[in-house]
């Protein structure tokens, strides 16, 4: 984890997104007294619109939605990211898509020693994220974790069953899983 100097705990990036949105309103209700938290993404007005509803659905929450800070950033500038990393212990990104908007972020994170989670399902982009900053972030103690969401989290367990199945009942590893998600219902 990095320093607890930080200003704060936890930067939701990409507040204003359904995802994002939903992740600070679960910080806001369910954060440990004492938790900084800010939210953050591009658009100033965007993020201060769900700060501003969480404030009136949530006004006795455990952390003030109304006193949350706005961090606002160009996904795309490097100088910034860093900037935003180094606010920070934690960033949870919900910014996608993540091969377009991710990149400077979770390489800032890396090179701030700011851990690091978001909910991409862009297999191609973690491949690649992972090859050029595995050995950087080990060295920096930093804690990288993609796909922390609904993209990976059914099929992971899934698998799971499946070797498990396979170990128990027939003796025999599992080497390989083809599957899809079909009636599935978002909410």
């Amino acid at each position: 984890m990095a320093a607890p100097t930080r200003k704060y705990d936890i930067i939701v990036w990409g507040a204003s997104g359904f995802t994002g949105s939903r992740l600070a309103e679960y910080l806001v209700l369910n954060a440990p007294a004492g938790t900084r938290v800010a939210i953050g993404g591009r658009n100033w007005s965007k993020v201060e619109q769900v700060r501003a509803a969480l404030a009136a659905k949530h006004p006795d929450a455990a952390i003030s939605a109304r006193d949350l800070d706005i961090v606002i950033g160009d996904s795309l500038s490097a100088s910034r990211m860093h900037e935003v990393a180094a606010m920070t212990r934690v960033i949870a990104s919900t910014a996608g898509p993540y091969a377009l908007y991710g990149e400077q972020l979770i390489r800032a994170c890396v090179d701030e020693k700011t851990d690091y989670c978001d909910i991409t399902a862009e297999v191609p982009w973690i491949r690649d994220m992972h090859r050029e900053l595995s050995d950087k972030a080990v060295q920096n103690n930093v804690h990288i974790t993609p796909m922390c969401g609904f993209d990976c989290i059914p099929a992971d367990l899934g698998c799971l069953m499946l070797a498990q199945y396979a170990r128990q009942e027939l003796n025999a590893p599992l080497l390989h899983v083809k599957g899809s998600i079909v009636g599935f219902c978002g909410g």
